[in-house]
């Protein structure tokens, strides 16, 4: 880890606070997302709840192991595994705006392909966790293992292979899809962030497929400034984004309802008008 302040704390380290006190409003932010969206349990909101835990236990643990003069072997595990697979959430969530515009598009006439593609790109999702953990797990026990260094690598190429996915899919409902006006947003939030999340996939990659033993791109040992552009950053943006897009969403719902009640109350006055003048005759 880099040599610490006469605080006790490394540039790693006060940026883990900035992220304590950032991303437990963020979640805030999207547990409230998650109770509005409670009907359509796949709206992705539920994931970016997951990512800000993940950052926020992340975050703590960088600063436990920068406080502590001997830090646990399975404190510094810990906060590699759960940075590690911090990204992921990120991509179920993209993944279920996606589906959930899907969904409002073309409805019961959506292909069996397309179910069928985005079922397995959570499937795949979720292997790369389990093979992120692994993998973690196995290079703490051995630094040299190649079957950790294996399990990693194999980890990010499936997260790797899921965002080639979203960016066509985001393209196809961009350009030639007619989306509705909520399905658009959908897919807009996501091609937004799907920049920001290819830089942070790119840090991953270059992370576990990096041959040097004082690996650049770690996030407790590694240059903070890289890991501050290319991790932190970024995964915020992805966060903001996607966020802002849930919060757009529900001004559409509050005009649509406002607009749907003006028609009802002005289509009763008129009806209300005539029966007056049918009584008068």
């Amino acid at each position: 880890m880099a040599e610490p302040h006469t605080s006790g704390l490394s540039a790693h380290g006060y940026i883990a606070i900035a992220e304590l006190v950032v991303y437990p409003i963020a979640l805030v932010i999207s547990v409230f997302n998650c109770w509005r969206h409670r009907s359509n349990r796949r709206t992705g909101w539920i994931y970016l709840s997951i990512f800000c835990i993940c950052r926020i236990v992340a975050s703590a643990l960088v600063i436990a192991a920068e406080k502590s003069s001997d830090p646990s072997t399975g404190v510094i595990v810990a906060e590699m595994i759960v940075s590690n697979i911090a990204l992921t959430p990120l991509l179920l969530a993209a993944l279920g705006f996606l589906t959930t515009s899907a969904q409002l598009t073309l409805g019961e006439t959506m292909p069996k392909i397309l179910t069928k593609l985005l079922h397995i790109s959570r499937l795949v999702l979720t292997a790369a966790i389990v093979l992120g953990i692994v993998g973690g797990v196995d290079l703490a026990n051995n630094g040299a293992s190649q079957t950790g260094h294996t399990l990693s690598r194999v980890s990010v190429i499936l997260i790797t292979v899921v965002f080639v996915f979203l960016t066509f899919l985001s393209l196809y409902f961009l350009v030639f899809a007619r989306t509705q006006s909520h399905s658009r947003t959908l897919v807009l939030g996501v091609m937004v962030s799907l920049p920001f999340l290819l830089v942070r996939i790119i840090y991953s990659l270059l992370y576990s497929f990096s041959s040097s033993t004082a690996n650049k791109f770690s996030t407790l040992t590694g240059d903070w400034k890289i890991y501050l552009g290319m991790d932190v950053v970024m995964e915020f943006v992805v966060l903001a984004v996607l966020t802002a897009t849930g919060l757009v969403l529900q001004m559409y719902g509050r005009r649509e309802t406002i607009l749907h009640v003006g028609s009802l109350s002005a289509y009763d006055m008129e009806n209300s008008h005539s029966d007056l003048q049918g009584s008068s005759k």
